[in-house]
């Protein structure tokens, strides 16, 4: 602007809580020119939830100033009780002889009837050294730099928060004050990102696939790991906290990469279940608090996001671990495991299908079991693949009567689903407390749903031919040129029985929307069919280059890198646009449709499984893959015109009798030559 090139950079440095803004401004006039900087944050209280309730009284706590011995705006809060032990937040330059003054009064900063668009101090030139003793609170820095022609300069911001309110700022000052303790600082995180995504990465005939699950997917899966669906750009950060379906999802994104993260969610996780088996729907870890609401699925999840990680590591001990109750008491995370399966296998309906309680996955499936009868099928669908997962770590642990009890568990709900749900063409979704259907072909709205076909398969509960008849199905009536449409058709009137989900207008989130994150798990079921051309079809749909190219970005709207929450469905006129990007399940599972089932590089309990299902235009792939301390370089050669089917393998030039890779020694690295035929 006006002949200054500026570059502004934010991170975070690995180890400390600190934010570094590094600005860099050059001249690229003829004349020298005088600069003012004015770096600015407004400082929040340190609870969102009282903020947002009690802000008119509770901003009279703050306080802030500038303090010369830290060269730093220091904001503090007073008040006893939860926020006593908060910190301090301080807020400086590298450089702290170039401040010229500061602001820590944000009205002072901004002045009457203006905005950050227009404050008065950077128009004046001038600040007002303003503190704050009970106010609304802000940081703000004035600098002076002068710029020779061509010459540049970098200064960088510092936004921290001590660990206590007797810890000083200083050390955090002090250890990045010269340029090139910054500059190392940057180049550690850069060095964590390259550590984190090189655990895999993918070559294929897809340029942005390839893109996708390289870089940006993994990057989202960690995003989403990290922050649940805490805060962003649609989530206020304010009544959801961890979700606990949700943090169990998101493990399956980031285990090849950070096992030892996902075994210590995991561990959190178990700590917010119940001695009965149930589960908090979501907790705040800060706080200690959480919302003990019964749904059908949240506490299955952490069985699927166990087994996930033990088929990664390996590591059997996490299952023995002991993990208190969060009403009490301990036990192993097995037993916790145990406890969630026999929870919803007490709670049955009168078809013997699990209970639905507040709701299952579909959170706005609200109004089906009010009076203690509704069922869910999809949460049946939930439980067989449950319990075969711990019918195999039974095995694995020595438990062989646990693994007999969930064998003939698994039977007696399959036999139970499909004696009752099966519809003709597909599986009915729940049925009501009044024992009506939803999901069936009787219904007028909300005929069809897509997630109990996809699980029919996923679960592997459906007989083959029901597997490929519900999942035609699925094509017939819920496929759209960006992605899968959750249920067919619409619903625009109030039927009892269904929830929330009616006052959504159609073609909006639950009611007809594309769902992204139930859309990957009919990517991951029509692979398990064999079905390359369509899973990978469907794959495509909702891929954030290619779906933002054929909507156009003015309708799409959300980033083209990431995915998000529901596309906007056929029935509504928008249809096409996307929201609630990043915070959505749809990155890991859409993460390991492509990795696990498309390009079948699948964690078992005995290594790592090549088992492609390919579009059958694809001449192969190559992938690097971290496994159990070792590293397979893999390439696949396939004839165009198949989809499926190994035809051989070898490993380091030996041919192997098996799909299963022989398990790496520790550093060990090995090339892996896979030809696919019928």
């Amino acid at each position: 602007y006006d002949g200054i090139a500026a570059d502004l950079c934010y991170f975070v440095p690995p180890e400390d809580n600190l934010e570094i803004w590094r600005i860099t401004l050059r001249n690229l006039g003829r004349k020298k020119r005088e600069l003012q900087l004015f770096p600015y944050v407004e400082f929040a209280l340190f609870d969102a939830v009282e903020e947002f309730y009690s802000h008119p009284n509770l901003h009279y706590f703050a306080v802030a100033d500038f303090f010369p011995p830290e060269g730093a705006v220091i904001y503090d809060f007073f008040m006893p009780g939860r926020f006593a032990d908060m910190g301090k937040v301080f807020f400086t330059l590298s450089n702290g002889e170039l401040i010229s003054g500061y602001d820590c009064d944000r009205e002072q900063f901004i002045g009457l009837y203006r905005s950050e668009n227009n404050p008065q101090v950077v128009e004046e030139g001038r600040s007002r050294n303003s503190a704050v003793i009970g106010g609304n609170a802000a940081g703000v820095l004035q600098a002076g730099l002068t710029l020779a022609p061509g010459a540049e300069t970098t200064v960088s911001v510092f936004l921290g928060v001590t660990k206590n309110a007797a810890d000083s700022a200083r050390p955090y000052i002090e250890k990045y004050s010269r340029p090139e303790a910054v500059e190392q600082a940057f180049a550690r995180l850069r060095q964590n990102w390259r550590d984190y995504l090189e655990r895999l990465q993918v070559k294929t005939p897809e340029a942005a696939v390839d893109n996708m699950i390289n870089t940006w997917n993994q990057y989202q899966c960690r995003v989403a790991f990290d922050w649940s669906r805490y805060a962003s750009y649609f989530h206020t950060g304010t009544f959801r906290g961890i979700g606990f379906r949700d943090t169990s999802q998101d493990i399956l994104g980031v285990v090849h990469a950070a096992p030892g993260q996902a075994a210590a969610k995991i561990k959190l996780l178990a700590r917010h279940m119940y001695a009965d088996g149930h589960s908090e729907h979501l907790f705040f870890p800060a706080t200690g608090t959480g919302d003990p609401t019964r749904y059908s699925d949240d506490h299955l999840w952490i069985v699927n996001a166990a087994d996930s990680y033990v088929r990664e590591t390996g590591d059997l001990a996490l299952l023995e671990e002991s993990v208190p109750y969060r009403d009490g008491g301990a036990g192993t995370l097995y037993e916790h495991m145990v406890r969630a399966i026999d929870y919803t296998l007490r709670h049955t309906g009168p078809h013997g299908l699990p209970r639905m309680f507040r709701a299952d996955w579909n959170d706005c499936l609200d109004g089906v079991d009010r009076e203690g009868r509704g069922e869910s099928v999809w949460t049946a669908f939930q439980l067989h693949l449950a319990l075969r997962q711990m019918a195999e770590l039974a095995v694995l642990c020595g438990r062989s009567a646990d693994a007999a009890r969930f064998r003939q568990a698994g039977a007696a709900i399959r036999e139970t689903i499909n004696r009752t749900a099966w519809d003709g063409r597909w599986y009915i979704r729940a049925f009501t407390d009044a024992g009506t259907p939803l999901g069936s072909h009787t219904c007028a709205e909300g005929r069809i749903y897509l997630n109990p076909q996809s699980w029919a398969v996923i679960s592997g509960a459906a007989p083959p031919e029901r597997a490929r008849l519900c999942m035609d199905a699925v094509h017939e009536h819920l496929a759209t040129p960006y992605g899968l449409k959750l249920l067919h058709p619409p619903y625009r009137s109030f039927p009892p029985g269904v929830g929330s989900l009616l006052n959504y207008p159609p073609g909006l989130k639950e009611n007809g929307a594309v769902f992204c994150h139930a859309h990957s798990w009919a990517v991951i079921a029509e692979a398990m069919l064999g079905r390359g051309d369509r899973a990978y079809q469907y794959y495509e749909r909702i891929l954030p280059p290619q779906v933002s190219k054929r909507v156009g970005q003015a309708r799409y709207r959300v980033e083209p890198y990431v995915y998000c929450q529901f596309i906007f469905g056929p029935d509504h006129p928008h249809h096409g646009r996307a929201s609630h990007s990043w915070l959505t399940g749809t990155a890991a599972w859409s993460f390991r449709s492509l990795v696990d089932w498309i390009l079948g590089l699948r964690p078992t309990f005995r290594g790592l499984l090549i088992d492609p299902c390919l579009p059958s235009g694809w001449s192969g792939y190559e992938a690097v893959r971290y496994f159990r301390g070792g590293c397979y370089h893999i390439r696949v050669h396939k004839p165009v015109g198949i989809c499926k089917g190994v035809a051989g393998i070898t490993m380091d030039g030996a041919r192997l009798d098996s799909s299963v890779l022989p398990l790496p020694e520790k550093g060990a690295v090995h090339r892996v030559e896979v030809e696919m035929g019928r």
